[in-house]
């Protein structure tokens, strides 16, 4: 099944890839055995540090079980979430991850998970989230951990494994980052703000105050982290967006808001406002004067 190791580059690297390859492309399957130590030995041309160095880092990462005694070998294993999620965040760590690119990515797809959340949510759906927020909550591991755990609970209600497995990705590297950099109680409450509109706007469902609600929350963590850090933030305004009818403008503009009835926003000239179904909450956003636009009924 495997050919002699490339010794161009790492030897161990080239095993590597030759099992991983073979176990993606379905020739080997879940809890087929492998050959043992001394045939795979003879199959790749190389010593025995070098095999085992290989089978140990496919363990690591999750797709083989190695199992000891006289039944034992090296097993396929069952590749699941968790495994993949692991085998991600652990890359990952390796390499330079700043606060920006995770806030793009954050930008350009949790918005949309809380869209698709305000559609499908239902009344348990809003008990369990307001659990998670809970009314406060002591700064540490426990905060960071519901803070986490809003962001999961919304993927979730997609019913998307893919989309699912990104988010709990990325809320890992967040949480390690967060834990790390010793963020005070302020942020915690600004989140908790936050996290209070998002879930107004899918008890009214509204999935397009709960995108615009979402991408104010991510892109408002991005720019406290960064100031904090001092790091250079993710702004909205990098990426190109077309204007269109109304509903488009809202959803595109980085200028966008969802505010509560008392925000000074709402008694500034010039914008559009919509109330959130009959919550207390209004979407809000400054209006293009290069844009022909109807002004909805006032927020008063």
């Amino acid at each position: 099944m495997f050919n002699n190791a490339n010794k161009s580059e790492k030897v161990s690297d080239n095993i590597i890839a030759q099992i991983r390859d073979a176990i993606l492309s379905g020739r080997l399957k879940p809890g087929d055995r492998l050959a043992s130590e001394k045939e795979l030995i003879e199959q790749f041309g190389v010593s025995k540090a070098t095999m085992r160095e290989a089978l140990r880092v496919l363990e690591v990462i999750g797709l083989l079980e190695i199992r000891k005694g006289i039944a034992g070998g090296a097993f396929v294993a069952e590749v699941d979430m968790r495994t993949t999620l692991h085998a991600i965040v652990n890359f990952l760590h390796f390499q330079t991850v700043s606060v920006k690119e995770i806030t793009m990515l954050r930008y350009l797809i949790e918005p949309s998970v809380a869209q698709v959340a305000a559609a499908k949510r239902t009344d348990k759906d809003i008990e369990k989230l307001q659990q998670v927020i809970g009314a406060g909550i002591t700064p540490g591991d426990t905060e960071v951990s519901k803070e986490i755990s809003f962001h999961r609970y919304l993927a979730r209600m997609t019913e998307n494994t893919i989309l699912t497995l990104t988010i709990d990705m990325i809320d890992n590297l967040l949480k390690s980052m967060k834990k790390k950099i010793g963020l005070p109680p302020e942020f915690y409450g600004h989140v908790r703000d936050a996290h209070n509109i998002i879930l107004e706007c899918l008890i009214q469902q509204d999935g397009l105050a709960a995108k615009t609600a979402m991408a104010n929350d991510v892109v408002g963590v991005g720019r406290y982290i960064c100031g904090f850090t001092g790091a250079l933030p993710f702004e909205p305004s990098e990426l190109t967006a077309s204007r269109s009818p109304i509903d488009t403008h809202l959803e595109v503009n980085p200028g966008a808001r969802v505010v509560v009835k008392d925000d000074p926003l709402l008694q500034e000239s010039g914008i559009i406002v919509r109330r959130v179904g009959t919550s207390e909450l209004y979407l809000v956003v400054k209006e293009d004067e290069n844009d022909v636009l109807d002004r909805p009924p006032s927020a008063s």
